[in-house]
């Protein structure tokens, strides 16, 4: 097996990898995008095995910012990990990771993270390599009509030319919390241009005249489906979720739940309480000198001030 960067793959190999493995369309023209526009990948984009002239495994290998206790730290983030269904098997995945790992280490980062779902048969490879879970996706879903749904709050579903007014909420709803409660500037809109999420998804939560919040979240046939719902400091979430509703007309509403402060506001408003999903949050010392009980510790995770999302994480 040879190990090679991005620039040195072919490309419509790694295209056909991507669409393959993970239903992926990442064109050339796609990775000049995100190599533009997102600071985080690394300048190698990402790792490929080669076999027989195949590219037949991914790493793609990002720097994340996190808020800790100490202030802004860097933690290594791997994703898009693949291999071609023709060479399962033969250990492939192993040995881009810990390639990935390397590559972390000699960046200085001290902890490597990554999103996955525990029923992939990826997560038990990540359980080898030494990652542990440490948070665990929850949702919880209603009926319309078995809530509580009054609200004082105004659903507006933003353009694509409106995007950048989630900076502004974010830093506000972000400001004192730990995790990933920092952003580079034109964060959302950089995701849709890049097509990682739907503009037409986005919304903004209006108190007044005053923003109070943003929500990722689309209808599935007569059903609101909220991926991302973020609130400043006494915004609520059921006002939130019943003034998409009602934009919408559904008849259902699944969220999922980032933060305590949202099931105790659907809770109260007759949401069932959240169960856990099969998406998880892991992360992997690098190092010797720190453990995944310093990165609980550092980042506040499993209490209100982790702030953490589905886009964030990768």
């Amino acid at each position: 097996m040879k190990t090679v960067d991005y620039d040195q793959a072919d490309p419509l190999g790694v295209l056909h990898l991507n669409l393959v493995s993970l239903g992926y369309s990442l064109t050339p023209e796609r990775v000049a995008l995100i190599r533009q526009l997102d600071v985080r990948p690394f300048p190698f984009f990402a790792i490929y095995a080669i076999e027989d002239d195949i590219v037949a495994g991914q790493v793609g290998v990002y720097r994340l910012q996190v808020v800790t206790t100490h202030g802004l730290e860097a933690v290594g983030g791997a994703c898009a990990v693949c291999t071609h269904p023709a060479f399962s098997g033969r250990g492939i995945a192993t040995r881009l990771m810990e390639e990935a790992h390397e590559r972390m280490r000699a960046a200085g980062l001290r902890f490597s993270t990554l999103g996955t779902a525990r029923h992939r048969a990826a997560y038990a490879l990540y359980r080898r390599l030494g990652y542990e879970d440490v948070y665990t996706v929850r949702t919880t879903m209603a009926r319309r009509v078995g809530v509580r749904s009054d609200t004082r709050l105004r659903a507006e579903r933003l353009g694509a030319d409106q995007l950048d007014l989630t900076d502004d909420v974010f830093k506000r709803a972000a400001a004192g919390r730990l995790g990933f409660a920092w952003r580079h500037t034109g964060f959302i809109p950089m995701m849709a241009s890049t097509g990682d999420i739907d503009a037409e998804a986005v919304w903004l939560l209006w108190d007044g005249d005053a923003p109070v919040g943003y929500a990722i979240a689309q209808p599935s046939e007569q059903v609101l489906m909220v991926s991302n719902l973020l609130l400043v400091e006494g915004a609520d979430a059921a006002e939130a979720i019943a003034a998409m509703a009602r934009a919408l007309a559904v008849a259902y509403m699944s969220v999922r739940i980032d933060h305590e402060s949202v099931a105790t506001s659907l809770r109260q408003a007759g949401y069932p309480p959240a169960q856990p999903e099969w998406g998880v949050f892991m992360m992997k010392p690098l190092t010797p000198e720190v453990t995944v009980e310093e990165a609980r510790s550092l980042l506040a995770i499993g209490t209100e001030r982790f702030l953490i999302s589905d886009i964030d994480v990768t």
